[in-house]
């Protein structure tokens, strides 16, 4: 952009800042939609909705966001439009892929939500499970013991009825 403000190629500059506004755009409704979806999918799975959850989406955002101000600064200081005309020199490089990578990552986000949250759900389950057993050593002994005893009573049952293979007289 500095090259066609140089040359006062004002239409070059006007439709560069028109391609970032939309990819821009593109970027933040991407990141709407994952965070719609996975507000629903936390709902479906009964997951609680925490300050924590809300504060990584402002996090990303902030995150795609630097990163797109960056594409930006490099489109504006790096003279493409030095090397094509204008329909070419008005597509800002840069700013197209990282656009596009940032949109198919929240696209896999969204793919891959359910799974990730169904996990997440687990993990804390397991994990509270570990707790219980760790401070509780008697919990885990009369767990067993009552295993035990519950495997003798199926074995003892088994031992004592008689067989239903018809070889019996």
């Amino acid at each position: 952009m500095i090259l066609e403000f140089l040359k006062e190629d004002y239409a070059a500059i006007t439709m560069k800042l028109i391609v970032i506004g939309i990819l821009w755009c593109a970027v933040l409704l991407a990141m709407i939609i994952d965070f719609f979806f996975g507000i629903r999918k936390a709902k479906q799975v009964g997951e609680v909705r925490s300050s924590e959850g809300y504060k990584r989406s402002v996090s990303k955002f902030n995150q795609y966001f630097g990163m797109l101000v960056f594409a930006f600064i490099f489109d504006a200081i790096v003279p493409i439009s030095y090397f094509f005309e204008f329909p070419i020199s008005a597509i800002p490089v840069v700013s197209l892929l990282a656009a596009v990578a940032l949109v198919f990552t929240e696209a896999k986000s969204v793919h891959e939500k359910g799974d990730e949250k169904q996990r997440r759900k687990l993990d804390a389950s397991m994990i509270q499970v570990l707790e219980i057993l760790e401070k509780k050593e008697d919990v885990l002994q009369e767990l067993l013991s009552n295993y035990k005893k519950q495997a003798n009573e199926s074995v003892n049952d088994n031992v004592g009825s008689p067989s239903n293979d018809g070889l019996q007289n």
